[in-house]
């Protein structure tokens, strides 16, 4: 009966890896044509897109380089970082701390303004494209990043309350109530006794905001029209033309565009896992 039970786990297990090594795969593997596509040419892009280069054309990223003008786009991108991230993150704090330790006059008042920010998490982007237009241009933020910073703030509000709140209700209220005892105000126990224990979410958070405001090329095509103010999630777009278009340089592009990325993740990736995870067990 152990040797079985000893087999089945370790059936268990096997299978289990068998399963996560399968899904990294077919994650990489659109990332891994993409790489093959930005080093061939755009006759082979055409006529033979799955198979490996030919001959490896280090050129195309060369020629990306020399195209994109990265220190405008950079720019603009991170001047819109500035704006959005810290007043993002602000926001969603505050209303996540009261949603999770205030309580407005019972529970189910709580519970009804969290699943009204966490709503946003099911609403497609692409529906609401049209009434952030009109908004911004009758507000008079339309083609500028002020109102794109405006944007992101409401969009990332869903996702940013969902993993605070959980981070907040990890925390034991303990620790709040001591804190008040002590003649702390609301707004000292927030930022002096929940602050320096949320660190780890408060990184995933950045980083989610960063990448969302890094990678939202629908965004920056409908609300910005000048070449000016075109942010870095764009810089793909520069090689689609009117009649044609230079897969091979765009591809290019994709990839330059995807390792600031990748080494965010690789650099924080036990914070993000943290900060996710906190609050999943209440200690």
């Amino acid at each position: 009966m152990l040797l079985r039970s000893r087999r089945f786990r370790t059936a268990g297990k096997i299978l289990k890896e068998f399963l996560i090594l399968l899904i990294v795969i077919v994650a990489l593997i659109p990332l891994v044509w993409v790489v093959f596509l930005s080093l061939k040419t755009n006759n082979e892009i055409f006529f033979n897109p799955l198979s490996f280069p030919e001959e490896i054309q280090w050129g195309n990223y060369a020629a990306a380089f020399r195209k994109i003008p990265f220190g405008r786009m950079l720019k603009n991108t991170f001047t819109e970082m500035v704006i959005a991230i810290p007043a993002g993150m602000l926001i969603s704090m505050c209303s996540s701390f009261a949603i999770a330790k205030i309580r407005f006059g019972n529970d189910k008042y709580n519970n009804a303004l969290y699943t009204y920010f966490i709503a946003g998490i099911i609403i497609p982007g692409f529906v609401l494209l049209f009434p952030v237009y009109l908004i911004m241009n009758k507000i008079g933020l339309y083609d500028s990043l002020l109102g794109m910073a405006l944007v992101h703030i409401s969009w990332c509000a869903p996702m940013n309350t969902a993993i605070m709140v959980n981070a907040f209700r990890g925390i034991p209220s303990v620790l709040e109530e001591a804190a008040a005892i002590d003649g702390c105000g609301i707004w000292k126990i927030l930022f002096k006794i929940y602050l320096p224990l949320m660190k780890p979410t408060l990184v995933t958070v950045f980083i989610l905001s960063f990448l969302s405001v890094w990678n939202d090329f629908v965004l920056a095509r409908v609300l910005l029209l000048s070449n000016d103010l075109q942010t870095i999630s764009m810089a793909s777009a520069l090689f689609k033309g009117l009649y044609s278009t230079d897969y091979a340089m765009m591809t290019a592009a994709i990839v330059i565009l995807v390792i600031p990325q990748l080494a965010v993740f690789a650099g924080l990736q036990k914070h993000i896992i943290d900060g996710i995870t906190a609050g999943a067990v209440k200690g």
